[in-house]
């Protein structure tokens, strides 16, 4: 398995491609807080980070960090 390389959510690109994002979910009580790995993308027309199909958006998702998906797999390794 290949090491993530995970960049400063402020150097991420802002042009609706997804990427792995290193997630901080915001809950009404801080020590529920979490961080986890989501696919996001910068949703150009709202201006924030969302998730699809949860819909989470800025104002509950708090991305830190942000990585290049890794390539698909090949239609090998994928089984067909």
């Amino acid at each position: 398995m290949t090491e993530t390389h995970w960049k400063p959510i402020e150097h991420a690109p802002k042009d609706g491609k997804p990427l792995l994002l290193w997630t901080r979910l915001k809950s009404s009580r801080p020590e529920l807080d979490d961080f986890f790995p989501v696919v996001g993308i910068w949703h150009l027309q709202i201006m924030t980070w969302m998730v699809h199909p949860q819909h989470l958006r800025g104002d509950e998702l708090r991305p830190t960090h942000w990585a290049e998906l890794p390539a698909p797999p090949s239609t090998q390794e994928a089984g067909q």
